[in-house]
């Protein structure tokens, strides 16, 4: 794949790379790193994204001139990132369908559940991040990588693994954090930002959808809600509920959490779940909630109000778990 990847980018004068909606560390900081890299490369490069970047994200060079549009369409390739199907890519997707329609994508992610979206596609579910198949793109194309680039990437597997503490974490993501070290990144710059410096809005957030858990199984199956009157309950905004449902995951005895979230419309709820072996998040959500995303972290969306997606998620994941019917196909 390297060689029909560099086929599409060798002529490519202007570049557009796209983040999927409601974006992460790993899909914005493989865009921007992945930006930096083609531009040492001499490729004029663009980064977009549907949705705002979260606060905690402002320390990445580049994500100041992170656009929400594709403007005039003056590009002659897409690189897509972090996701395996254009509707993911958000009003990007919506606003120019036909554009992309036509014109060549690169589509680059690590997600099992990712169909592909492009000319190319280089899938690979090994990896723990869409950021670690980037590093092994660039050394392997020999392409230049300077401290910019670096901590872009860097914050993309630091933030999938949670800070190599998840199971995704392999030899291979540590020693693709090593390159990215020894060219110039550091880890502090990642996780002083992420995991250690938070609004005290953010702490009262986690601190209701927390009292507000309920449980099931005998403990080993939670959840909890968050709506609009939630947010404004603790003056908190809707990028403040990154990783709750891992938050939930870490209370002891805990096997499946599930974090669900109505923001903006009361008929649509979007969820994100994490799993303990041998659950598959990623077939549950993708069975029952159009979504998809890592054995053992994924997410999903169902047009529901809230207290009906929750009933139909809870209802459906107790009957597994009470028949301890592992890694589901069932239809």
């Amino acid at each position: 794949m390297l060689r029909q990847a560099l086929a599409l980018i060798q002529p490519a004068r202007r570049i557009v790379l796209i983040a999927h909606e409601h974006p992460d560390g790993d899909c914005l900081g493989s865009a921007l790193g992945l930006a930096h890299i083609l531009g040492q490369a001499g490729k004029t490069c663009v980064t977009a994204c549907a949705d705002p970047a979260p606060g905690n994200l402002a320390f990445m060079p580049g994500i100041d001139k992170l656009q929400d549009t594709l403007d005039n369409e003056d590009y002659d390739l897409v690189i897509a990132l972090d996701a395996g199907e254009l509707p993911r890519f958000g009003s990007l997707y919506q606003q120019h369908q036909a554009f992309l329609e036509r014109v060549p994508i690169l589509n680059i992610d690590h997600h099992i559940s990712s169909s592909g979206c492009g000319n190319v596609n280089i899938i690979d579910p090994t990896a723990a991040a869409t950021a670690e198949i980037l590093v092994l793109f660039q050394q392997q194309a020999e392409l230049p990588l300077n401290k910019d680039a670096a901590l872009c990437l860097l914050t993309g597997i630091i933030t999938d693994t949670s800070s190599f503490q998840f199971t995704n974490t392999t030899a291979r993501t540590l020693e693709a954090g090593a390159v990215l070290l020894r060219a110039g990144a550091i880890p502090e710059t990642v996780v002083q930002p992420i995991y250690r410096t938070r609004p005290l809005a953010q702490m009262r957030f986690q601190a209701l959808v927390i009292s507000n858990a309920q449980t099931s199984c005998c403990g080993r199956l939670i959840w909890s809600q968050a709506t609009g009157a939630t947010l404004a309950a603790v003056g908190a905004t809707p990028d403040m509920d990154d990783n709750f449902s891992g938050l939930l995951r870490d209370i002891e005895g805990v096997e499946v959490a599930v974090f669900f979230k109505s923001y903006d419309d009361p008929n649509i709820t979007r969820l994100s779940m994490r799993c303990a072996a041998p659950y598959n998040a990623a077939e549950i959500c993708q069975r029952i909630a159009n979504g998809g995303g890592h054995a053992r972290a994924a997410g999903g969306t169902l047009h529901l109000p809230i207290d009906a997606a929750t009933k139909l998620v809870i209802t459906e994941l107790e009957r597994i778990m009470s028949a301890r019917f592992f890694d589901v196909e069932t239809p």
